[in-house]
Parts: structure tokens; C-alpha cells; sequence
């Protein structure tokens, strides 16, 4: 069972990423969960290759070292996820997975918790 209320906060960002870092940055202290609509996405490095001498083009998302970063697999920065939910590190004794066996697509993210015996 839950001891307390979970706190949420909802934002399309509109690809800010300004906004995106400004959201967690704020509200690390004050909600539980972020959820992230149409978060920005942008080359993050070049990751070795055996096909491509200057390397695969690695994508991705802000990163805070407050949050975990949970959202679906994308093949390319045209089919990347158009959501993203941030989960505040003070809640990690919960177990959270994201239920990509349930539904895996780019507009929903469903994630499961434990908190010991519960789900």
C-alpha cells in the first residue's frame, strides 16, 4: 500500500528543451512524476560501428540527475517517442517498469510499481 499521494505533473514542452531541464529542475522537490509530451530529442554522440565508419548516430533526451528517465524504444530521430515520464529518484525503493509487454508505442507509456507486496 501507498503510505502517501502521489504527486504528477503534466507538460507539453513542444521539443524545448529549456523548458523540459526548467520543469525538472523546479519540480524535483515538489511532484513525484513527470509526464513529458512531444520532449525534445537530438543526437547525443556517435557510438561505434561496423557499418559506418563515422559511427551510428545515438538520440536521445534530457537527463536529470534527480529523475529516472523512462520511455519507449525508437529506431530513428524521424519515430521517436512523442512521451516521456520522469520518476522522481526519492520514490526508486519502488520498483518502476515500464510495460513495454502490455502496449509499446510511441504515444503511451504504462508503467508499473512495487512497493514491496503491492503492484
Amino acid at each position: 500500500m501507498i503510505k502517501h499521494k502521489l504527486k504528477f505533473f503534466l507538460q507539453n514542452v513542444r521539443k524545448n528543451k529549456i523548458l523540459t531541464d526548467l520543469i525538472l529542475e523546479t519540480q524535483k522537490n515538489i511532484v513525484d512524476i513527470i509526464l513529458i509530451q512531444e520532449p525534445a530529442w537530438s543526437l547525443l554522440r556517435r557510438i561505434l560501428s561496423n557499418t559506418n565508419p563515422e559511427g551510428d548516430p545515438l538520440y536521445g533526451t534530457l537527463n536529470h540527475p534527480d529523475w529516472m528517465l523512462f520511455t519507449q524504444d525508437y529506431n530513428n530521430i524521424k519515430n521517436y517517442p512523442r512521451v516521456v515520464t520522469y520518476i522522481n529518484k526519492r520514490l526508486s525503493r519502488m520498483r518502476f517498469s515500464l510495460r513495454k509487454d502490455l502496449i509499446n508505442h510511441c504515444n503511451i507509456n504504462v508503467i508499473d510499481f512495487h512497493n514491496g507486496q503491492d503492484v
